[in-house]
Parts: C-alpha cells; sequence; structure tokens
C-alpha cells in the first residue's frame, strides 16, 4: 500500500496525573434508527456551531463535468511529521489536541467510489486499528472547490491512550482517480474527569480540520453531491426512549416512552409522498400522532429539497451508498442544523434505510 509504515504512530510524551473514579448516573435512553445508527453516536456528543460553508451557499459552481487535477496546500498550523505526514497540535494545560493529516497514494477509478472506500478502509484502517468496523459507513462533502469528496470516520481506541481518536478516511474525486487523505483527530489528557469531555474534543479540533480540506481541490466540480437514481425510492428512519420510574415508598412502578418514524416515497417523476407517525405514553396511557405530506422533490447541488402542499423541507446530504448486506441508506441533516462537524452529524444526522416492504 502507499503508506509503508503504520498509520499510528507510537504515544507522544505527555505529563501524567493520578486519575480519580467519577460516579455518573444517567437515565437509560433506547435508539430504533435502524441497524449501524447506533454506531453514530461515536462519531460526537457535543453539537458544534451550524458551517456556513455547507448547504450550497458559498460553493463555486465550476465548469461542470470538466476533470481536471488534484492539489493539497496545508494550513499553517500544520507542520511536518515525516514524509506525507503532518500534525496541528493545540496545547490548553494539560490538555493536548492533534490533528494528523497523511497523504496515501491514488486509486484508480471513480465509478465506485463507496466500494473503494470500504476497500481502502479495510487495507489501511482495521490494518492499525483491529476493532475498526469492516463495512464503513459511506458519506459525501464537497472539498474548496467544488469537488466531491467520499469519506468515513469512527472512533477507535489507539494503544497508550486512554481517550479513543476519531480516524477518518476520505476519497477525493480527481478526473479518473480518487486522492485520499487519512486525519487523524486524538485528545491527550490523564487528569481528572478528562473522559467525559474526551468526545467533545474531536468538536474543538474540527475547525483545523475544515481549514485542512477547504485548501483540498480535486475535480470535476459542479457536479451534485449525489444523483437523482441514488435517492429515488421508499426511505424510513424511527426512533425512541423509555424510561421506568419507581416509587421508593411503596415500590410501585410506571413508565413512560416516545417513539417516531418518518417515511419518504421518492418517485422517479420527481414526486414526493411523506408520511411521519408517532407515539408517546405517559403513565400507562398512549396517544398517537401523524402528519402527511406530498409535493415534488429535487437535488441542489448538496441539499435535497422537497417542495409540499404544507411545508419546504431542505436536508444536507451527507450520505448515499450501500452498507453492510447491500443495504441502501441515504443519510440526512434537516435545516437549520447544517454542519459538517463530528458532534452535530452524530447529534442532527437522520440516517434513513430504504424501505423494503414498499412495492
Amino acid at each position: 500500500m502507499a503508506q509503508a509504515g503504520p498509520l499510528r504512530t507510537a504515544p507522544r510524551p505527555f505529563t501524567r496525573t493520578i486519575l480519580l473514579w467519577v460516579g455518573l448516573t444517567a437515565a437509560a435512553l433506547c435508539a430504533l434508527c435502524g441497524a449501524g445508527t447506533v454506531g453514530l453516536v461515536a462519531l460526537g456528543v457535543i453539537a458544534g456551531n451550524a458551517d456556513p460553508a455547507v448547504g450550497g451557499a458559498d460553493r463555486p459552481a465550476g465548469q461542470p463535468g470538466v476533470a481536471g487535477g488534484f492539489s493539497m496546500r496545508l494550513p499553517a498550523s500544520f507542520t511536518p511529521v515525516s514524509e506525507g505526514r503532518w500534525r496541528h497540535e493545540q496545547v490548553d494545560g494539560q490538555r493536548r489536541h492533534t490533528v494528523d493529516v497523511i497523504k496515501l497514494a491514488a486509486v484508480p477509478g471513480v465509478g465506485d467510489p463507496a466500494g473503494a472506500l470500504k476497500r481502502l478502509w479495510n487495507e489501511v484502517i482495521r490494518r492499525d486499528w483491529p476493532d475498526a468496523p469492516q463495512t464503513p459507513l459511506p458519506l459525501r462533502r464537497f472539498v474548496n472547490n467544488g469537488a466531491r469528496a467520499h469519506f468515513s470516520s469512527a472512533a477507535l481506541q489507539p494503544q497508550g491512550n486512554q481517550n479513543k481518536s476519531l480516524v477518518s478516511l476520505y476519497l477525493v474525486e480527481a478526473g479518473d482517480r480518487l486522492e485520499p487523505l487519512v486525519v487523524l483527530q486524538e485528545y491527550f489528557d490523564d487528569s481528572v474527569g478528562a473522559m467525559m469531555v474526551a468526545r467533545g474534543s474531536w468538536d474543538v479540533t474540527h475547525p483545523a480540520v475544515d481549514a485542512l480540506l477547504k485548501l483540498v481541490e480535486g475535480s470535476p466540480v459542479g457536479l451534485p453531491l449525489v444523483m437523482d437514481d441514488e435517492v429515488q425510492g421508499a426511505w424510513v428512519t424511527a426512533s425512541g426512549a423509555s424510561q421506568q420510574y419507581v416509587n421508593v415508598l411503596t415500590g410501585s412502578t410506571t413508565f413512560s416512552a416516545v417513539s417516531s418514524s418518518v417515511r419518504y416515497q421518492l418517485a422517479a417523476d420527481h414526486a414526493f409522498a411523506y408520511q411521519y407517525a408517532a407515539a408517546n405514553t405517559q403513565l400507562g396511557s398512549t396517544t398517537f400522532g401523524g402528519q402527511r405530506d406530498q409535493g415534488t422533490w429535487k437535488i441542489e447541488h448538496d441539499l435535497l429539497v422537497l417542495e409540499g402542499e404544507a411545508r419546504t423541507t431542505k436536508y444536507l446530504i451527507i450520505g448515499a451508498g450501500l452498507v453492510e448486506g447491500d443495504r441502501r441508506t441515504l443519510y440526512l441533516m434537516p435545516e437549520p442544523h447544517w454542519s459538517l462537524s463530528p458532534g452535530a452529524i452524530a447529534q442532527h444526522g437522520e440516517l434513513f434505510d430504504a424501505d423494503l416492504t414498499a412495492p
């Protein structure tokens, strides 16, 4: 493979302090958003600020369909580590945040980016992190000049660091090839309570990652993030949560629960049908509600726009492709929560599965 040595380097020296145990009490929470959705929580738990560069605004239109080359410049905060590897570092007392970017050799062909992402993920990422998932969730974004990048991320446990790393693999379209970048976001802090804030550290370093990707250019430019046929079909997502209560005096129990499901039918003629259903249980009594709408749909650069009779809805498209078992998925983020920070993707992203019950 292009990267001869391991991506994960030896742990860097860092001041250690005595680690104390901290007890936490949390309510039970259940997510029913389809297979694979639970893994998305690993992308972060604290949402960052909305990224003004997503959602079609401020994206250069370019010349549609024109192939070209690839270029990558480094922000001033990144310094060389070794050939093909650079590092950004932020130090705050005992806390240290780092971002490493590693450039790999180009992958020929652009016809199956999701397949190429999976193959390279298993060859490179799982080599150094054996606990990494075998089937990464395919996500998408634009780089600086409007070329498409296919990527996936996972929170993985490195040796020599009690805090997990956020490991991302990007494949940038560049003419007749894909140019891979590996980005490692790491957090070093052994002080009291460090584990409670470790995942939020990924949003601390995300501005440096975004600054890096804003200096990356690929080709062609001006294409939409997904093609129409990738979003056609029936899609469904569901979620729910429950809580049980115990009377400490009488020992009696009761519970509350909430669940909901959303279904879209996106037809080839650009008509859509929407159905929402929800149930809310309080103290043993359940109430039901729902909504319906219909209209037309279209793709505007990196947005899925649904112009219905009741309202217009806009989603930022951050994923479309096949996951484990060749299951079709569509990963969307509703307005106004548009952001590509890891925490925002985890908190506001909605993973839709293909509805296999649809005719």
